[in-house]
Parts: structure tokens; sequence; C-alpha cells
């Protein structure tokens, strides 16, 4: 087994697709990193259950609840 294969170290926060340290929920984010969701999404469930990665914008829908 590779030690230095960076998947073998991803937890399920981190992005996919660029592997930033972690995805944000929307009470998670900054007003400024809300108004970057709101330009590229529109509807209303996207704020509690989608998170994001605030480096490359990947959106991820998150079935779970999660607490903001």
């Amino acid at each position: 087994m590779r030690t230095d294969d960076p998947t073998m170290t991803r937890t399920s926060d981190d992005c996919p697709a660029c592997g930033a340290a972690r995805l944000r929920a929307w009470g998670e984010l900054s007003e400024e990193e809300r108004e970057v969701v709101r330009r590229i999404s529109t509807p209303a469930e996207r704020e509690t259950r989608h998170r994001w990665c605030v480096r490359c914008w990947h959106e991820e829908a998150d079935d779970s609840p999660r607490s903001a």
C-alpha cells in the first residue's frame, strides 16, 4: 500500500475536486462567500442541504442533516 497517496488521508469533509481542507455548510460561510454561492446557485434548499469548497467552489449535496 502506498502511504504517499493523497486520497488515503482525505476525509469526507475534504473537497473531492481540489482537495481543500474542508467543505463548508451555509452557516459556516462568510457573507462574501455566501454571495458567491448565491451567484452560482439559486434554490433555497442548497442553503441548508449543500456544502461548498471555498477554494474552487465545488458543490456537494449532503443528504444527512447538519447543524450550522
